[in-house]
């Protein structure tokens, strides 16, 4: 099944994917113009348990954009399709709540996500889209407060999500795979552009303060995470802080490099590509982190 999807009607998606299933994004140039790059990130970072959301080819709807194909997953046949119905105006919220009412039922724990705590993560999310354009715009001060705001509101509800998932796909044989949880993203990429909006008015504390958030938050998977703290540290004259979060995004860098080397199956056109992408960037970085590293440690020796 296809769906034409605008970013407003994103969250209706969900509502329409099967408790176990599939959310594919095409990422076409044309579909990527009509929005699909941040409906596949909203979907991300929102899908409930048991829901997967990844990046697919273009499916000859150009111009309708974004297009997402949703597949339900059946105990049978994993590839088997399920036609379903999207209907404008319906959210994520029913398919959470779905969730929710079926992972208490028959259990008298504590469910791992509850309706405060959804409620949470869909404001503190939207809030974060509101500091993002902030940020691009360079009002600083008012994107720091946005991210503050929303860090406070949805970081709970983010970890929360997480570990339902978790639990979601305890059993299952790809759940280790390199990269901190995708759901996580948002909040990581909060702190990141927080603390460089920090580093523009000046307030180097806490900008350090956002910049080791980030990290922590990433498990320290994130290589631009590093990159912050590096700056943070160039910004405060700790040249051997700077010179250990530089080396510490390199490593990070090298590990995505070697990810991204790993063959891929034959008809994985669109993973392919997205692999090569992550690959030439890590390269490039490497190199210029690389340079940075050789400048630093002469400077110690100094």
């Amino acid at each position: 099944m296809f769906l034409l999807l605008s970013l407003g009607a994103a969250l209706s998606v969900l509502l329409a994917t099967p408790s176990k299933g599939i959310c594919r994004v095409c990422i076409s140039p044309g579909c990527k113009d009509d929005g699909a790059v941040q409906t596949f990130e909203c979907l991300k970072a929102l899908a409930p348990p048991g829901v997967d959301v990844v990046k697919g080819g273009c499916v000859s709807l150009c111009g309708s954009g974004p297009v997402v194909e949703i597949r339900e997953y059946t105990d049978d046949d994993a590839s088997s399709f399920k036609k379903k119905k999207c209907v404008k105006g319906e959210s994520l919220i029913a398919l959470l709540d779905e969730f929710m009412e079926a992972s208490a039922a028959g259990s008298e724990k504590e469910p791992l996500f509850t309706k405060f705590m959804q409620d949470r993560l869909l404001m503190g999310y939207e809030i974060s889209l509101e500091a993002n354009q902030a940020y691009q715009a360079k009002a600083y001060q008012s994107a720091v407060e946005l991210y503050e705001d929303a860090i406070n509101t949805g970081r709970k509800p983010a970890i929360a999500l997480e570990e339902a998932r978790a639990a979601y796909t305890s059993n299952k044989d790809d759940k280790e795979k390199y990269g901190y949880p995708p759901g996580l993203t948002w909040v990581v990429t909060s702190f990141k552009n927080s603390c460089r909006a920090r580093l523009a008015l000046g307030d180097i504390d806490n900008a350090r303060r956002d910049a080791f958030a980030s990290t922590v938050f990433s498990q320290n998977m994130d290589a631009d995470a590093h990159e912050c703290l590096a700056e943070v540290c160039k910004a405060s004259g700790d040249t051997l802080g700077e010179l250990q979060a530089v080396k510490a995004a390199i490593d990070q860098h090298e590990k995505m490099e070697e990810e991204c080397s790993k063959p891929l199956p034959g008809n994985a056109a669109v993973a392919r590509a997205e692999a090569a992408k992550l690959k030439r960037h890590a390269q490039q970085q490497i190199r210029e982190l690389g340079f940075r590293q050789k400048r630093l440690e002469k400077e110690l020796l100094v």
